[in-house]
């Protein structure tokens, strides 16, 4: 089900990006600290890729991660990485370990954790993401792809339930 969630996003923003020209894409969004839809995308796909990238291995290290700018200034080449991510998820749940940083002591910190639990942190963080790219969006007077872009499943479930108290 998680799996599905982020993959949901993940088309949602695939959708978002055929629907883009390369200006639009990388445009600077001053409300964003200058970062454009393409930063963004970028972002969103370089986390998942640690995810998968460390599936095999049991490890997953989002902070020594690649940055490929390709992937921000190219809307191509994001749309294929989105497609590879969208199928390298589909893996059974399985226990791994975080790597993550003590920053008083300069050293790392193996965390215990799992596949799934990854997933959600990825759909959550891709979530935060997508609400980032609609103020893109706004900013640029371009037409949001649906109402329920970049907002939380918990938040969509919250909104049905306060309308349907309402009526």
């Amino acid at each position: 089900m998680i799996i599905q969630q982020l993959n949901e996003q993940l088309a949602a923003l695939k959708e978002l990006l055929l629907l883009l020209n390369d200006e639009q894409y990388t445009k600077k969004i001053c409300f964003l600290n200058n970062a454009s839809i393409g930063a963004h995308t970028r972002h969103i796909i370089e986390l998942i890729q640690c995810l998968t990238n460390g599936y095999s291995r049991g490890t997953v290290d989002y902070i020594n991660r690649d940055r490929n700018l390709l992937i921000e200034q190219n809307r191509s080449i994001a749309l294929n990485e989105l497609s590879v991510i969208s199928m390298l998820i589909m893996q059974p749940d399985k226990y791994m370990e975080l790597l993550t940083e003590n920053m008083n002591e300069n050293q790392s910190i193996h965390l215990n954790t799992s596949f799934y639990r990854e997933i959600e942190y990825n759909k959550e963080h891709t979530i935060h993401h997508l609400a980032l790219i609609r103020v893109a969006l706004r900013e640029m007077n371009l037409p949001i792809v649906n109402e329920s872009f970049g907002v939380a499943h918990a938040t969509l479930k919250y909104i049905s339930k306060q309308q349907i108290l309402q009526s």
